[in-house]
């Protein structure tokens, strides 16, 4: 039976350096089914709903951060990502912060993770096969001046993108009018480096977005000093 979802596992780094802490970012996705070249945009309808990823961390892994949703602590060393519904063709993301330890050099197993979901119209709940993830630690040094990988890079940021609108919101609230223009000027800044060194079009809209936000709200702060 054809699933409704088909995930996408990517590390940030192929290979991670075996001396001291690292931090790793691994980038989730998922797609929902391909409609058919028959079918109406119509029928472009939910295909899986109540989707939960579970995610067992190895002792030499430790949970750090996750972008794009929200997560709850499970039982044992487990994460529970709850990501609601996805359509027919429809593509999501979420990122994973991890810090690992040291460790001799070798392949090691590193995530345990199984999708559940629901059908649009049943209650029973289907699950796919528990998918094993490995890291490989290395001692050569030239690892340390390995870059992300770009696609991991990319909608990292992206999904970053959300959660720094919405913590400039909170230092607007506090009056902290300079620091939240900051951040959002950094984060904006950033996008539009990734754009020009990739020639990636949704960065590059990304960014100017949030320089319009800036621009916005630096107006009608002015406007209401002038008019006090």
């Amino acid at each position: 039976m054809m699933e409704s979802i088909h995930p996408i596992f990517t590390w940030g780094q192929d290979r991670i350096f075996a001396g001291g802490n690292r931090d790793v970012v691994l980038l989730v996705e998922w797609k929902g089914n391909m409609p058919s070249e028959h079918s109406r945009p119509s029928s472009h309808k939910v295909v899986a709903r109540d989707i939960e990823l579970r995610v067992w961390l190895e002792p030499h892994v430790t949970f750090k951060h996750c972008y794009g949703c929200e997560m709850e602590a499970g039982e044992g060393n487990s994460l529970l990502l709850k990501l609601g519904k996805i359509k027919t063709g429809q593509r999501k993301f979420i990122g994973l912060e991890f810090t690992t330890s040291s460790s001799v050099a070798g392949k090691y197993e590193a995530l345990s993770l199984q999708w559940k979901y629901k059908k649009p119209t049943v209650e029973r709940v289907r699950e796919l096969p528990v998918k094993v993830l490995e890291l490989e630690y290395a001692h050569h040094t030239r690892i340390l001046s390995d870059t992300c990988c770009f696609h991991v890079e990319k909608h990292l940021e992206l999904l970053k993108t959300a959660e720094t609108v919405e913590e400039a919101a909170s230092l607007r609230n506090k009056g902290e009018y300079s620091e939240a223009r900051e951040m959002l000027g950094r984060h904006a800044d950033k996008l539009l480096l990734l754009a020009v060194r990739s020639g990636d079009p949704l960065l590059l809209k990304e960014a100017e977005t949030l320089y319009k936000q800036i621009e916005f709200e630096h107006q009608q702060r002015s406007k209401a000093i002038g008019g006090i």
